[in-house]
């Protein structure tokens, strides 16, 4: 696949300045010159033509990977039962971001395999989304993701949101060979058949985890959500070298031994903004003059702007997305092909690890939709998900470095959505911040009826999900010796909570964390995201 911005590491001249993104907002700031900044580049533009990405599907039902075809499938279930259930399993809104524009891809494949089953004879049909302990999706939400006509067709009776914390929606199925619990969604355990409709835009996603993440308990998520686990992750985009990727393997192996499975898998492209904020993901010093007008008064604009409305500016944006690659069959022999798709074209390949590390989260996130940022969130979205963007076991940064996540870190949480995650930062971070104290009160959080009856009630994720969003953070918590903030203003109640050291600029922040390293030259990277890529430190010999 050909690009349509090359990937390029370039280097910081005297005063130059940088864009960041900057929570709801975005910001200029300078960098010492030398600053290695790594770009990862924009791939060329994928298919957007409903007709030819139908056309695309058809051919992946009928020419499957390691399974026989889905209308094979279906007639064989019709010789077999007299009325098959299939259940239709789909990912949240968590991905792609931004939301897609419409049609949405999961919307243009359910549409055409339901009249697939339609055509054989199959009409008992379940639509879940696989929010294991998510924030369950809207009937909004619900319309965008499966189109307005089946949204028409089957809600409420028949499309719902998984409900992972309530014993009756749940069975459970046995245990891996390392004793971990496989408990899944009762009606997908019941089904003749279950497709689930994937969509991944980075490696991260799709495969076993699909499902033994998104239709699994918190019997079965506490088993790799840990911080032991995910502390010892290397990598969450490099599934071979994850711990937690590999007990979804031992959990979704269980579950494919008692249910059947086919599994369809989309990788979309870069076009995550329209053409009129295309320029967020290129590179500054090639921008037209056209394009840094609009830079720079997007910047300023915003800063004009109340916190609010910021927010909805932000989230009404939709993504253009084209599809890069699109599978059916077997769970993992699909999910290799996804693998070898998300990473073409999009690993930078760069000389050795750097002392400090750039990091600048926006507020475009799997658990912030139509949300403010909050600081548990920033970090874990910087020491999580950013931090995570390497391959081959070693991350940019090295062990002992320090981060400089540029995020004004303001001290506001969205209610109901985010009382949990308020409730787990200021109860139990505020004294018990350590990666091996804080989950002692785990179990605590994930039995609190209070919380989960906001869950219930499709208002906000489930009562334990704050202690995951603090252990995803853990492999980059356990290796980074300290952390700045930059722009967090006066309220440095999140900062200090995180430990973290708050600065008023880059060039501040790069001069603290140079006398901290008790080195004065210590190398600087800015790994700019957006566009996504993934990082391949090659170390000196």
């Amino acid at each position: 696949m050909s690009r349509k911005f090359a990937p390029q590491t370039l280097y910081a001249r005297k005063g130059e300045k940088f864009l960041f993104q900057f929570g709801e907002g975005m910001c200029l700031q300078e960098l010492p010159e030398g600053t290695r900044v790594i770009y990862p580049g924009v791939r060329a533009d994928g298919e957007r033509s409903r007709g030819r990405i139908e056309e695309r599907l058809i051919q992946a039902l009928d020419q499957p990977t390691g399974t026989p075809p889905l209308r094979e499938k279906l007639r064989q279930l019709r010789q077999t039962k007299a009325t098959a259930k299939i259940v239709f399993a789909f990912d949240d809104v968590s991905l792609p971001l931004p939301p897609m524009k419409s049609p949405d891809i999961r919307a243009i494949m359910m549409d055409q395999v339901e009249r697939i089953c339609l055509e054989e004879g199959v009409t008992d049909l379940e639509f879940i989304c696989a929010i294991a302990l998510h924030r369950p999706i809207r009937p909004d939400e619900f319309r965008h993701l499966c189109g307005s006509r089946l949204y028409r067709k089957y809600f409420p009776g028949r499309m719902r949101n998984y409900n992972a914390i309530d014993p009756e929606d749940n069975v459970h199925l046995g245990y891996t060979e390392k004793g971990e619990d496989v408990e899944v969604c009762r009606s997908f355990a019941e089904a003749d058949l279950l497709i689930y409709f994937n969509v991944n835009y980075v490696a991260m996603d799709g495969g076993y985890k699909s499902y033994a993440t998104g239709l699994v308990s918190h019997r079965s998520l506490r088993h790799n959500h840990d911080s032991q686990t995910l502390r010892h992750t290397r990598s969450l985009y490099d599934p071979p070298r994850s711990l937690m990727h590999q007990s979804f393997t031992r959990i979704g192996k269980v579950i494919q031994q008692k249910i059947d499975i086919f599994h369809i898998e989309s990788v979309l492209d870069e076009n995550l903004f329209p053409w009129h904020l295309a320029w967020v993901q290129q590179i500054d010093r090639e921008l037209s003059l056209f394009e840094k007008v609009l830079m720079y008064s997007s910047v300023w604009g915003l800063k004009l702007l109340p916190h609010w409305l910021r927010l909805k500016i932000f989230w009404a944006t939709r993504g253009p997305f084209g599809l890069v690659a699109l599978n059916a069959g077997e769970t993992a022999a699909v999910h290799q092909k996804t693998l070898e798709a998300c990473y073409t074209d999009k690993i930078v390949e760069v000389e050795g690890q750097c002392d400090i590390l750039l990091l600048a989260p926006t507020c475009i996130g799997p658990y912030t939709k139509d949300t403010y940022l909050n600081p548990l969130l920033v970090n874990t979205y910087a020491l999580g998900y950013y931090y995570n963007m390497y391959l081959d076991g070693v991350p940019l940064v090295r062990p002992g470095g320090a981060v400089i996540v540029v995020n004004p870190l303001p001290y506001k949480w969205t209610e109901p959505t985010h009382t949990l995650y308020r409730e787990f930062f200021e109860k139990v971070l505020t004294s018990h911040r350590g990666l091996d104290e804080f989950e002692a009160f785990q179990e605590e959080f994930a039995q609190d009826q209070r919380l989960n009856d906001l869950y219930r009630q499709g208002l906000a994720p489930a009562g334990v999900h704050g202690f995951y969003m603090y252990t995803w953070a853990a492999h980059g918590m356990d290796q980074v010796g300290k952390v700045y903030a930059v722009g967090c203003g006066t309220d440095h109640r999140g900062a200090d909570i995180l430990g973290w050291e708050c600065c008023k600029s880059v060039m501040e922040a790069v001069a603290a964390a140079r006398r901290h390293l008790g080195n004065p030259e210590a190398a600087v990277s800015y790994f700019r995201c957006p566009p996504v890529g993934y990082i391949r430190v090659k170390q000196a010999l």
